[in-house]
């Protein structure tokens, strides 16, 4: 061999290959031999060679020296990755003559990843719309360029000189549509990250949200720096139309995902779960609270739990995907257990709440992994997907007409129940079969940086002044207003959830929550939660929209499920 291939060094062959990527010059096409750098293929023994006269300053013919195993070694003892005989090697770092073969990483065909990923999205959503053409998706005119395209057309026609690479109101058309979610998906191969897509990229206007990290696609730019001269301005082109299609999907209201062919083996059995955290990494339409509105009619003798399913599901349905809450809201009451039977007789009260309200809590913990466990399949994992929370009303009974009634908090990360609470201010008829939640502390929580107050059904109560105008003065229950309302205002709860059973009047609970917006005003959301029904005559004494209207404050967005 030439002895002066010992002058080429690691940063000569660098050099060769910067040169290359600036110098379009003709080359004889390999074979069977790469060399690997920054995740782009180049032909081994042509860089081999321009290295050479880098290092030795003058040129060799390509007759003068070998490709294949001779150059492979050669670019391994230098520390590069080479790509021989569809085998991906690279040196040994401690012994240089020796090859350390590496697994080689299965190749992603374009075709088949993208029609895999397509059968995903149909599982996901159902019906999807491939190679989609929108009236709206269209370039710009070019004799009037609105304003957020002409630093992207400027910069593009700097960059080679090219200035005809679009024709004004051309047609583009879009990977794949989920139209329900007003989602586009583009999947892009290697060609659309190219110096051009670079340049368009880091021209955007800043008032433009992408739903994807434009950082990481300029970075994958300067990495694969894809070149593609057949036409000549073809770079330019393909920038402009991905710049279009991002810009005027923004504009129309539409969220436009991209996906980087290689990122992910669509083909994988886990590839399903990687597609719905990126998608529900979108958090669309980020909401507070969540109200799942019913009615009475939900809850029949036998405590079937059909029309609750059928709730949810429709709940599941409009918010996929869609929205995001922090919290969901249901009325107390929303599930419903019976006491153990070692409590199905008649209870003291006193010692009831004293000794047996963990014991309830747990059978009535059992009643709600059981409702999520009868749940139609994937139901669930959906639900986890569209809140961090659930706040469930459950009511416990046992054959002596007495009951307890409970509120628990239920995180969707966690998958369990982290908070119990329940009713500590009855009513007048309920005093003498209520086991009352007599720790209120329980009904503060901080979570996601912010204090939440939970109340059961007429512990909102307290607040009320007509309640308040009537109580003994120096009674049990003067007393036990005054002393949680100063735990409130110690609290300085920022979000209030309550969990009524029966709201059919807009007048129920207006004046407590006036008053609770006064003794609290830093409360910024509050909601009851609601079951549109009247017990006594089985007709509401207002409309739903009235209903709703006076029992909400801040970010709540209602789901009404009640049976017309």
């Amino acid at each position: 061999m030439n002895k002066l291939w010992k002058n080429v060094k690691e940063s000569d062959v660098k050099k060769a290959i910067k040169k290359f990527d600036t110098q379009k010059e003709k080359y004889p096409e390999p074979k069977n031999t790469f060399l690997i750098y920054n995740e782009k293929r180049y032909p081994a023994k042509h860089i081999r060679g321009i290295a050479y006269k880098i290092a030795n300053k003058k040129e060799i013919l390509k007759s003068e020296y070998s490709g294949g195993k001779e150059t492979a070694d050669f670019f391994i003892k230098l520390g590069f990755e080479i790509e021989y005989n569809d085998k991906n090697t690279t040196s040994n770092k401690k012994d240089n003559s020796k090859l350390e073969k590496k697994t080689p990483q299965k190749k992603l065909n374009k075709v088949s990843q993208k029609n895999a990923l397509q059968l995903l999205l149909q599982q996901c959503f159902g019906y999807i719309e491939v190679e989609k053409k929108f009236e709206w998706l269209k370039t710009p005119e070019k004799n009037n360029i609105p304003n957020e395209y002409k630093s992207i057309k400027s910069s593009l026609e700097k960059y080679r000189n090219y200035t005809e690479f679009y024709k004004s109101n051309y047609q583009l058309s879009c990977d794949i549509v989920v139209e329900n979610l007003k989602l586009i998906i583009e999947y892009d191969e290697n060609q659309h990250f190219s110096f051009a897509r670079k340049i368009s990229l880091e021209n955007y206007p800043k008032d433009i949200n992408l739903f994807y990290s434009k950082e990481s696609w300029i970075e994958s730019c300067k990495i694969i720096n894809a070149k593609d001269n057949d036409p000549k301005d073809r770079d330019e082109k393909r920038a402009f139309y991905d710049s279009v299609r991002d810009i005027e999907a923004y504009k129309h209201g539409y969220k436009l995902l991209r996906i980087k062919h290689g990122d992910v083996d669509w083909e994988n059995p886990d590839a399903i779960n990687i597609l719905k955290k990126i998608i529900s990494a979108l958090k669309i339409n980020n909401h507070k609270i969540a109200r799942i509105i019913v009615s009475d009619k939900h809850y029949p003798k036998n405590r079937s739990l059909l029309k609750l399913n059928k709730s949810i599901e429709k709940f599941v349905k409009s918010n996929y995907l869609i929205n995001h809450f922090e919290f969901i809201v249901t009325p107390g009451g929303f599930l419903k257990f019976d006491f153990p039977e070692e409590l199905q007789i008649k209870l003291e009260i006193p010692k009831a709440e004293k000794n047996n309200v963990k014991k309830l809590q747990s059978q009535a913990e059992i009643t709600i992994i059981e409702f999520f466990n009868q749940l139609p399949e994937g139901l669930y994992d959906k639900l986890t997907m569209i809140a961090n929370y659930i706040t469930i009303g459950i009511d416990g009974y046992n054959g002596n007409d007495q009951e307890i009634q409970l509120v628990t908090i239920y995180d969707f990360k966690k998958h369990k129940v982290i908070r119990w609470t329940g009713k500590f201010y009855p009513i007048e008829k309920e005093k003498r079969r209520l086991i009352k939640i007599n720790d209120l502390d329980t009904h503060f929580i901080r979570l996601n940086n912010q204090n939440i107050l939970i109340l059961g059904c007429h512990d909102l109560n307290v607040f009320s002044p007509r309640g308040q105008a009537v109580a003994n003065k120096d009674g049990w229950r003067i007393n036990i207003a005054e002393d949680f309302k100063q735990k409130c205002i110690d609290f300085k709860p920022s979000i209030v959830l309550q969990h009524p059973h029966h709201t059919d009047s807009s007048k129920i609970w207006n004046l407590a929550w006036k008053q609770l917006e006064k003794v609290l005003p830093f409360v910024t959301h509050y909601a009851s939660g609601i079951s549109y029904y009247n017990k006594k005559t089985g007709i509401p004494r207002s409309s739903i929209e009235k209903v709703l209207d006076k029992t909400k404050k801040g970010d709540v967005v209602d789901f009404n499920y009640v049976s017309k």
